[in-house]
């Protein structure tokens, strides 16, 4: 059988263009439930495969370090569990992202800001089903553009990304394009809906030669408890791919700003 690796870009939209005030936090501790039972082959189609599930619980941040110049980080730990045949698991350190992101355009609603950031793998190198696409050390780039408008009387957002990530060992590296649409429906309610899409710039070296497209897509919302705390919730599919999980999965968290 086929084996394709999971890819959910958890933090990558927490962001967006957008850069905090000096001095201003904010903090977001999330769990997230990822299931694939079913796989995209190389030609997307979608076919049954074995049990893959992963549990991520991760801590992202932002700091504003001036105006205009944002330091962000996570660091996370997982536990995956993948049948392949046998039984394969994983437990321990998840990824760890450190970064900056720099506005460099303002003016009439309209934000472009680059950012940039060093991904350091938990995993290991190894036998086990369950590691594969978790051990790769990233370097990642994006260009970010956001627009902020009103819908209905309601505040609203567009906020658009598109990079490059630089992988290392056997994954090829990735163009990566996301998309967050947001409305603010209510003083304490935004909700949110995203499109991640990876697309891998060659084939896999290695035991695995996988040449990975997915796509995928996600609705979110935040609820202001106060003007401290706030609520996370979303749910994510992968309505497309090639070489890749039909993931689907949900997303819960709180978060604090200071």
């Amino acid at each position: 059988m086929a084996w394709c690796v999971a890819a959910v870009p958890l933090n990558e939209a927490a962001g967006g263009a957008f850069t905090l005030e000096p001095g201003e936090t904010k903090m977001f501790l999330t769990g997230v439930f990822n299931a694939g039972d079913h796989y995209f082959d190389s030609d997307g189609r979608l076919r049954k495969r074995e049990t893959y599930r992963k549990y991520d619980l991760q801590l992202y941040a932002e700091h504003g370090l001036k105006d205009g110049l944002t330091a962000f980080g996570s660091a996370g730990l997982q536990r995956i569990r993948a049948k392949d045949g046998a039984t394969f698991e994983r437990e321990g350190l998840g990824r760890t992202e450190l970064g900056l992101r720099q506005r460099i355009f303002e003016r009439d609603g309209w934000i472009v800001s680059a950012q940039g950031s060093a991904v350091i793998a938990g995993a290991k190198k190894g036998p086990s089903v369950a590691v594969v696409g978790e051990t790769d050390d990233q370097l990642d780039g994006r260009l970010l553009i956001a627009k902020s408008f009103e819908v209905f009387g309601k505040p609203g957002f567009l906020d658009l990304a598109g990079g490059y990530r630089l992988r290392g060992g056997d994954p090829a590296d990735e163009i990566r394009v996301d998309a967050t649409l947001g409305v603010r429906i209510a003083p304490r309610w935004l909700l949110m809906a995203q499109s991640f899409n990876t697309i891998g710039t060659g084939t896999w070296s290695g035991r695995y030669r996988l040449r990975q497209r997915i796509y995928k897509a996600q609705a979110s919302a935040i609820f202001d408890l106060t003007e401290r705390w706030s609520l996370i919730g979303a749910a994510f599919v992968t309505p497309a791919g090639e070489d890749a999980l039909d993931e689907r999965g949900a997303t819960l968290g709180v978060g604090l700003r200071f």
